[in-house]
């Protein structure tokens, strides 16, 4: 009877660790992902980096550099005027996009994105837009559009988003885009000022023209490097994508990051942080 009574015991501790080891290793879900981009802005605005669950080994980069979390031009917001959150529990990210204020009252637009290894954040990316061109008007505020369900009769699979997207950033470097991949009114705004359909935005000189028409050939960049999905949300419709795209011969180059808002199978929207720095080879991620 001690025997059996000692085994089972032993059969009960076992399964004990079993399910706790399968909780720990338990991929962080939408609610998850979501505190942790809360916490994580909430550390940053209270100036208590510290505070943020970083993996031993994190990487962290803002515009490409390599840098530790209180060296961050997030030190210097005071306020949260928008934004945008997207999470992927499949590929363990939870990126955002944030309109924010800072002392002196100049918005500035802010790309993040964590992703989290077993409980902790193992990789921090942020794209740091203070300069002049952010537009505040077309930010404040974010767009509810990029956060709305696709009904499902128009949800692509999370094997359809990825190839639009890799065939929108392949376009950026032989500039011959796929029609059928871009919906006719689609607005491309760049940290945001709308550089289509409007042919005084400032930033482009392509014209009145859409996505798909200021995408096609010959243009003064390309090629586009790097190229990484960094998130795919089908009920959403949304595809986040990362590259660095080169300006031929010039030691200017820009690290992108959009986020794409697909219905019915063709690009509506893009939010883009474009980011010019001469001398960028890479943005220092690979995945």
């Amino acid at each position: 009877m001690q025997a059996l009574k000692a085994t089972t015991l032993a059969y009960a501790a076992i399964a004990l660790f079993v399910l706790s080891s399968a909780a720990s290793a338990a991929t962080c879900d939408r609610g998850c992902l979501l505190e942790q981009a809360k916490q994580f802005n909430a550390a940053m605005l209270g100036h208590t980096p510290e505070k943020i669950q970083l993996a031993p080994d994190a990487q962290i980069r803002e515009n490409t550099k390599a840098i530790t979390l209180g060296e961050s031009k997030w030190v210097g917001v005071t306020k949260i005027l928008s934004e945008g959150v997207y999470t992927d529990p499949i590929l363990g990210n939870v990126i955002e996009h944030v309109a924010a204020e800072r002392g002196s009252g100049k918005t500035v637009y802010i790309g993040t994105r964590l992703k989290m290894v077993e409980g902790r954040i193992k990789e921090v990316e942020i794209n740091f837009d203070d300069s002049p061109r952010v537009n505040a008007k077309n930010l404040v505020p974010y767009d509810p559009i990029f956060n709305t369900l696709v009904p499902p009769e128009e949800r692509s699979t999370r094997e359809q988003l990825e190839r639009i997207i890799t065939s929108y950033f392949k376009g950026l470097t032989d500039h011959q885009p796929i029609q059928a991949d871009y919906d006719p009114r689609c607005d491309r705004y760049h940290s945001g000022n709308r550089v289509t359909h409007n042919p005084k935005n400032g930033v482009e000189e392509s014209g009145d023209v859409g996505c798909y028409e200021s995408n096609l050939g010959p243009k003064p960049w390309g090629p586009a490097t790097e190229v990484r999905i960094g998130l795919i949300d089908p009920e959403r419709g949304i595809v986040i994508g990362y590259a660095i795209l080169y300006y031929g011969d010039s030691p200017r180059r820009m690290q992108i990051n959009e986020v794409f808002k697909i219905l019915d199978g063709r690009i509506r929207m893009v939010d883009n942080i474009g980011l010019m720095e001469e001398g960028i080879t890479t943005s220092g991620f690979t995945r």
